[in-house]
């Protein structure tokens, strides 16, 4: 009887680059249990983001199971991060909502979990057959359709990328163009949206004959780049996530040449508040950041600076807090009793009734209604 050559067993092993994604995957985690444990205004964001690092620590480690070979050892952990990746656009985009509209978590949001739950739906037939370690669901011809629904990837790709759409949708809306969430917004959309193109991108090239085996590696750069960028502005300056301004971190190279002292800005600030206060420039319906630096006899950087690191606010934050305080005195004369509240927003300088819903909402945690409602019991 002849003697069959046995196949050599690739033995499970960690090279430079998997004990590097390893690690990071690690990080992710570390990061993660300190977002738990922030408090303050963004606490409902900070755990929406704390789950997507915990995403991207579950598919980083799994590709390093898959590329170590350990995946050989432990079978059941097989093909998880397939739902996760859809995961991963669902709480980015709720991440992005919550923080650019003070929008928390409503119960007809777990609709934007839908499609993560059907793909796992899809591929529950091949987390038993790793769990059991057999192979007769897989090959059931029954199970194919859901199979290739849940690992398509232009379902895949088609998803991430509606996620993305809307998130770059809330934050122009947003117009986050004086404020110090700016940066903060650009960082995670830019390495988030790298993430999404290193996978439409790996999945352009991986049928092509000069594809290089090691470029499969790209994804996982983009989901470190991502979980570094939280770990830096986030975990080393947690009082980004707590809701204090960058101004005074990322941008503080900005205020050097600003050409004010201390005592300088002092000065603009208190100047500033003359002029509300006092002037009651925010009635002005169209009063701009220009205007009012040509008022408070100061240039428009300036003014810009004092607003960010004094008052903790962007320009159109800053003018909306008079105005909203300005609203809540007029529910309080009787005089103005007959009046509908959308009347009293305009004449507090609000230019519409969206603008001043949402920036009521922010300031109160309340409807406009429902708080002059509770005013007036």
């Amino acid at each position: 009887m002849a003697q069959t050559e046995s196949q050599p067993v690739i033995q499970p092993s960690f090279d430079t680059w998997t004990s590097l994604f390893l690690f990071v995957s690690l990080q992710a985690i570390f990061v993660s249990v300190a977002l738990f444990n922030l408090k303050g205004v963004q606490a409902q964001a900070n755990k929406i983001l704390a789950f997507l690092l915990l995403t991207f620590s579950v598919i980083l480690f799994s590709y390093v199971l898959y590329w170590t070979k350990f995946n050989q050892e432990f079978p059941y952990l097989n093909g998880w991060y397939h739902p996760l990746i859809f995961l991963s656009g669902t709480l980015f985009y709720l991440y992005v909502r919550n923080i650019t509209t003070n929008c928390n978590l409503r119960k007809k949001d777990w609709l934007h979990f839908i499609g993560p739950i059907m793909v796992m739906c899809a591929l529950s037939p091949l987390f038993i057959d790793n769990f059991i370690g057999e192979r007769h669901f897989i090959l059931d011809k029954r199970f194919h359709l859901f199979f290739r629904i849940g690992i398509n990837t232009y379902f895949k790709l088609t998803y991430l990328g509606a996620y993305l759409f809307l998130c770059y949708r809330h934050y122009y809306q947003a117009n986050l163009k004086e404020s110090y969430l700016k940066p903060w917004f650009n960082y995670l959309l830019i390495s988030y949206t790298g993430y999404y193109l290193t996978i439409v991108l790996y999945y352009a090239l991986v049928n092509l004959s000069f594809f290089d085996v090691t470029w499969d590696y790209m994804i996982s750069f983009a989901m470190s780049f991502f979980i570094f960028c939280v770990s830096f502005l986030g975990y080393i300056y947690p009082q980004v996530l707590a809701g204090k301004p960058l101004s005074n971190i990322v941008l503080r190279h900005k205020y050097k040449n600003s050409g004010l002292t201390e005592q300088g800005e002092i000065e603009v600030q208190n100047r500033l508040i003359q002029l509300m206060k006092e002037d009651q420039l925010f009635l002005h319906n169209d009063l701009s950041l220009d205007e009012l630096a040509l008022k408070a006899n100061t240039s428009r950087h300036n003014v810009s600076l004092v607003i960010n690191k004094y008052f903790e606010q962007n320009f159109f934050e800053f003018i909306n807090k008079y105005r909203i305080d300005y609203v809540k005195e007029l529910f309080l004369k009787p005089e103005c009793q007959g009046e509908h509240i959308i009347q009293l927003a305009y004449r507090a300088g609000f230019n519409n009734k969206v603008s001043f819903n949402k920036a009521f909402k922010k300031f109160t945690g309340k409807t406009p209604l429902s708080y002059k409602t509770e005013k007036s019991v």
